[in-house]
């Protein structure tokens, strides 16, 4: 129920005496668990966001609201793909510097076998899809679910 709670139109939920709304409100798409599960292994992650971080700026009230909810939803996406693209360009940087030690050292030195697991050489690439509002649409795209608007969107 609490999926569906979305402000203003729809009030939190209660579950055991805590109220909740929509976790879109925090992070539309989880991109992060979904990496945190993938380590050391080989992913492929389509994302499909449908509210655009980028936009025009509003020129009235309604569109102050809709850019606000856009902003709101729309996932973290390229901050996490920022984040995930450092980590695997540091997984490179401590795979080089490795081939650099000698094997002798290697093996005494506990930090090389965390070194090791941290450039495994495991890839990981998300495709990203952000879905292109029509100009129709309006400030209700976050809770008319119709089956119409559902059809339009596909």
């Amino acid at each position: 129920m609490a999926s569906g709670a979305l402000p203003p139109g729809f009030p939190a939920v209660e579950i055991e005496g805590e109220y909740h709304w929509d976790g879109g409100l925090v992070s539309n798409t989880p991109l992060t668990e979904v990496l945190r599960d993938s380590d050391h292994k080989d992913t492929l992650v389509f994302q499909v966001d449908l509210w655009g971080a980028q936009g025009n700026p509003p020129g009235d009230f309604l569109g102050v609201s809709e850019r606000a909810n856009d902003i709101q939803y729309s996932s973290r996406s390229r901050t996490v793909t920022n984040m995930l693209a450092e980590r695997q360009k540091h997984a490179r940087f401590i795979k080089a510097l490795l081939e650099h030690v000698p094997t002798s050292v290697l093996k005494v030195c506990p930090l090389s076998r965390v070194a090791e697991q941290a450039a495994d050489g495991s890839a990981i690439n998300v495709v990203h899809l952000i879905y292109k509002n029509k100009p129709c649409e309006g400030h209700y795209k976050d809770y008319e679910f119709s089956a119409d608007t559902m059809l339009e969107h596909w």
